[in-house]
């Protein structure tokens, strides 16, 4: 009978040490998740992953990758396509109701994109942005949420050209609206 109550007293302390070691955890929100700004049925859709971490109330860091073709054609002419970027920024949010928030906030962008084949020249692209992210999210639940943002911004591109040596600098803004689903822990 000692032997049981000791063990019932070491089990409740064992319990009771795992869940004082949870409540040290640094409490930040992080958030997890995929868009999509159009869909092919036909081919590849391009889409973005996205994470988000809270850095204090209502303030979150956001990183997003952007996977926008990767391609290998064969077909008598070896031509290879590639085009990736990457996009950090910073939001506030505002809570419009229990479970609708908008949110907002600069974010700075680079994607690089490669073509070349056997009939092409080689070709390099080299982008820098600066947006202003808008969005909406809606919580179905604690764990999972849907989003419509748009990103309005400007940006610069750079192209060169191996065989030439060309390089030519172009720019322009940019906005397009893109659909997400977010998983929370």
């Amino acid at each position: 009978m000692r032997i049981k109550l000791l063990l019932s007293i070491a089990a409740v302390l064992f319990t009771a040490s795992f869940s004082n070691l949870h409540a040290q955890t640094d409490g930040k929100k992080r958030e997890v998740g995929v868009q999509f700004s159009g869909f092919n049925f036909d081919g590849f859709t391009a889409f973005n992953a996205l994470y988000r971490k809270q850095k204090s109330e209502n303030v979150y860091r956001r990183i997003r990758a952007t996977f926008g073709n990767i391609s290998l054609l064969t077909a008598g002419e070896g031509i290879v396509s590639f085009n990736a970027g990457l996009a950090i920024g910073r939001e506030k949010r505002r809570t419009l109701d229990r479970k609708l928030e908008f949110y907002r906030g600069p974010e700075f962008s680079a994607s690089l994109g490669f073509l070349a084949g056997e009939v092409l020249n080689e070709l390099a692209t080299i982008n820098l942005g600066f947006g202003y992210v808008l969005g909406l999210q809606h919580s179905f639940s604690d764990l999972w949420a849907i989003h419509l943002e748009t990103v309005p911004g400007v940006n610069v591109g750079f192209i060169i050209m191996d065989e030439d040596g060309v390089l030519s600098l172009g720019a322009g803004f940019s906005s397009a609206v893109t659909l997400g689903v977010v998983r929370k822990f």
